[in-house]
């Protein structure tokens, strides 16, 4: 049985990905980013890797139900953000979960695709609407 390439190189693998990787820590600092992250925002590994989450978050409130979610060790796909990049927002949607070793919270594990204004909307919409479905 032939070996996945990835297994010969991960850090290559996930370095060049051309999707968005980011980890963040439980106290909410990003410790690392991949350059597809860094060129899709517009910073440079200094202005955000190290940086508190929040700071490229326009709505709060988002943050805060991805961050209740993965202290719970819940997963979430698709879920639309709007982003500080460093010259214009940024429609993102993100894929995580947590990293875990014995039930302790180590840090999250996040893709992001760049997405157009109006699929975010459509996503937004689609979010409310499995939300209200829930209640």
């Amino acid at each position: 049985m032939a070996k996945p390439v990835f297994k010969e190189n991960p850090l290559d693998f996930i370095e060049n990905s051309n999707i968005g990787i980011h980890v963040v820590l439980p106290t909410g600092i990003i410790k690392y980013a991949n350059q597809h992250e860094l060129d899709i925002l517009g910073y440079t590994e200094e202005e955000y890797v190290g940086h508190h989450v929040s700071e490229f978050q326009f709505d709060k409130s988002c943050l805060e139900v991805m961050m209740n979610k993965l202290s719970k060790f819940e997963s979430f796909s698709n879920f639309p953000v709007m982003v500080y990049g460093k010259k214009k927002i940024k429609y993102i949607l993100y894929n995580s979960s947590v990293y875990q070793e014995q039930g302790e919270f180590i840090h999250t594990r996040c893709f992001g695709n760049e997405i157009s204004e109006s699929v975010y909307q459509a996503s937004v919409l689609e979010y409310k609407k499995l939300l209200v479905g829930r209640i």
